[in-house]
């Protein structure tokens, strides 16, 4: 402490090492990346959905207003993404898990664990459904417009995984802007089973073809098996949070 001219100066008035490291955490808390991390498994499982990918696939082979039929489909799929996300979103800002864990969002966690394992489980054990696409000369935007609203719709597992994961960024205490961009990666990755075979056919039609077909016949032999062990793990993962509650 010094006194010149009857004023008292302060030497070394930096904060404390433990003020620092508290708000190194709080700003790391509160990044984008660390949720992006968290949701990125979710939204990759997500995008495993073979009979999407197979129908989309169906129609840009099919030789009438291939790529129309197609965009129809991907906005049916994109309309259930949104809707989705909201609701996600809605939920996890009203019982958030990772800010301040309450009674309710513990309940929250235990049933969306249990579901996490049932669904793993019961995706094991299922078998893909089929999806055919009759020809037809006539555009039927409208019809195809719903069928992708309704396959989406009743694909649980993407429905599910995209439903969590914009939980999660509901929930987390990241500002506004990165929820609304971590909930448009949320959207991208559901709709992409539509909408990559859509943009590789309008780049390069040839090559889509191919590396498509490929990539359908993958996801057909071993979907199933990625999204059981997504599933068990964050199954795992939310009952633990629910149950470390109490």
């Amino acid at each position: 402490m010094e006194s010149v001219r009857g004023r008292k100066i302060t030497v070394g008035s930096n904060p404390t090492p433990t003020a620092k490291s508290k708000k190194l955490n709080q700003l790391f808390e509160l990044n984008m990346f660390p949720l992006l991390l968290k949701i990125i498994p979710l939204d990759l499982a997500a995008t495993l959905s073979p009979g999407i990918l197979a129908l989309a696939l169906v129609l840009l082979g099919s030789q009438f207003r291939p790529r129309l039929r197609t965009f129809a489909l991907f906005l049916g799929t994109l309309l259930t993404a949104i809707i989705l996300a909201l609701l996600g979103l809605s939920l996890g800002q009203a019982a958030p898990s990772e800010i301040h864990p309450t009674l309710v969002s513990a309940i929250i966690d235990l049933l969306l664990g249990a579901f996490f394992v049932f669904f793993g489980i019961r995706t094991l054990l299922s078998k893909e459904r089929q999806t055919q696409s009759g020809e037809n000369q006539k555009p039927q935007l409208i019809k195809w417009f719903i069928i992708g609203l309704i396959i989406s719709i009743t694909n649980f597992d993407a429905v599910f995984l995209l439903f969590t994961a914009s939980k999660e960024v509901g929930g987390s205490g990241v500002s506004q802007i990165d929820k609304f961009i971590l909930l448009l990666v949320n959207i991208l990755f559901f709709t992409l089973p539509s909408l990559l075979p859509l943009v590789f056919y309008l780049i390069t039609p040839s090559f889509a073809a191919k590396i498509l077909t490929k990539v359908n016949q993958f996801v057909l032999k071993y979907s199933k098996y990625l999204i059981f062990i997504v599933f068990v793990i964050f199954g795992i993962y939310f009952l633990y949070r629910g149950l470390n509650y109490f």
